[in-house]
């Protein structure tokens, strides 16, 4: 491996440590995430709904659309790992679960939810197409490479 290579390597495993302490931290949290900025949440959607954003736009969809951002990394870490899109969905589908179970389970204060478990598994699925469309992008440009570029470049 050579040594942009390997600082590469050494970068997205950093990344992906802080990840993967970061998402063990907010789902195993023993209180909801957002209580403590559950004022300033609900004052800033109350200002929005008077701004003209739609009703529907509140916080069940703001909580449901960060399950699904939070995934998104797993699904790429886990694709880029095994090196197939359909593993990533898979890790973050088994992931959700394992986490809703614990939370269900251990955390008195916090709940299980089928609607976590889908917006998870959705954001582990936009995470596996990331990979699949970088995976795709850097394949065609390898093959317009000449021959001897390729073989070094892979």
């Amino acid at each position: 491996m050579n040594p942009t290579n390997q600082t590469l390597h050494r970068l997205s495993l950093c990344l992906m440590a802080a990840y993967l302490v970061a998402l063990a931290l907010i789902v195993f949290w023993p209180t909801p995430v957002d209580r403590p900025a559950a004022g300033i949440l609900n004052h800033f959607i109350a200002w929005m709904h008077h701004h003209g954003v739609p009703k529907f736009l509140g916080y069940n969809t703001i909580e449901f659309s960060a399950n699904i951002i939070m995934f998104v990394p797993m699904g790429i870490i886990a694709s880029v790992w095994t090196k197939r899109a359909w593993a990533g969905v898979l890790v973050g589908f088994a992931a959700s679960v394992l986490i809703e179970t614990c939370q269900g389970l251990f955390l008195a204060q916090r709940y299980a939810s089928a609607l976590d478990v889908l917006a998870n598994t959705l954001g582990a699925v936009v995470g596996a197409v990331v990979y699949l469309l970088a995976h795709e992008r850097h394949r065609r440009r390898i093959s317009m490479l000449p021959t001897e570029q390729k073989q070094r470049s892979e």
